[in-house]
């Protein structure tokens, strides 16, 4: 009996070792401890989201900023629009960015990270007066975005796993009026942000990622001769989906020595 029952532990040992996906997630498994998710590499987000196609996190939603659009961890964006009149105003602007988007796995299932976003726009407008002259505004602007966040990743049928992160950040845009004596802008933004991603591992590193994204702004923009120019507060939902990198995976790790139980 006692030979019997030291048998079936040893088998119930071996077994746990030998299916690592008993207890916390294996590191074959999205979420192991030791991962790095290089997350939305190339992506969408839509309006409501935390971050749009200008990577401005916090930018107001009445501008093109919050519109539906590319993100990813570099990229650049051309707009042309015009006014529908003969004569009537036109805006030219163009905008480059690199904002790398990366969480770490510090223990099994937990995430720490977050995103950053570094953007330089230009921006030409041509607006005509009563006299049918045209008056051109040409204006640059600098925003820089930090945004930490932590998430809990929960493993559902391979190979999807859900993903909840919430995260709390700073935005701050500079815009600035060039070869004018006019005045400079400046937004200030807060913004937490919860969003519930699944993920689906479509291989050993790669990863797809879409989530719904509840975003809450406050925001304010005060010219550079002091005094606040407007100030918002908003609730919106936006959504965001991409393709990450994971690394790190143990799943490249040689597989552990198989434990022996006697001669």
């Amino acid at each position: 009996m006692i030979a019997l029952a030291t048998s079936s532990a040893a088998g119930a040992a071996r077994a746990e070792d030998a299916d690592p996906r008993a207890g916390a997630p294996a590191g074959g498994r999205f979420g192991g401890r030791g991962q790095v998710a290089l997350d939305n590499v190339v992506g969408v987000t839509t309006e409501g989201g935390h971050l749009g196609p200008n990577m401005v996190a916090g930018a107001p939603q009445d501008t093109s900023w919050g519109a539906t659009g590319y993100t990813g961890a570099l990229g650049y964006t051309f707009s042309d629009t015009h006014g529908g009149d003969v004569g009537g105003y036109s805006v030219e602007s163009h905008t480059g960015w690199v904002s790398p988007s990366v969480d770490v796995f510090v223990i099994d299932r937990v995430s720490i990270g977050g995103t950053i976003g570094l953007s330089y726009t230009s921006q030409e407008a041509h607006l005509p007066d009563a006299g049918g002259a045209a008056t051109s505004i040409d204006r640059d602007s600098f925003t820089l975005s930090v945004v930490p966040r932590v998430g809990y990743a929960v493993a559902l049928s391979e190979p999807f796993t859900l993903w909840p992160r919430v995260g709390f950040g700073y935005s701050g845009t500079r815009a600035d009026p060039i070869g004018s004596a006019g005045e400079s802008s400046i937004m200030n933004a807060w913004i937490g942000v919860v969003d519930v991603g699944l993920v689906y591992r479509a291989s050993e590193h790669i990863y797809l990622h879409m989530a719904p994204e509840l975003v809450m702004r406050l925001s304010s923009i005060e010219g550079s001769r002091g005094g606040i120019l407007t100030g918002s507060a908003s609730l919106d939902l936006g959504f965001t989906g991409g393709i990450g990198v994971l690394l790190g995976s143990r799943r490249d790790a040689p597989p552990p020595p198989a434990l022996r139980i006697g001669s």
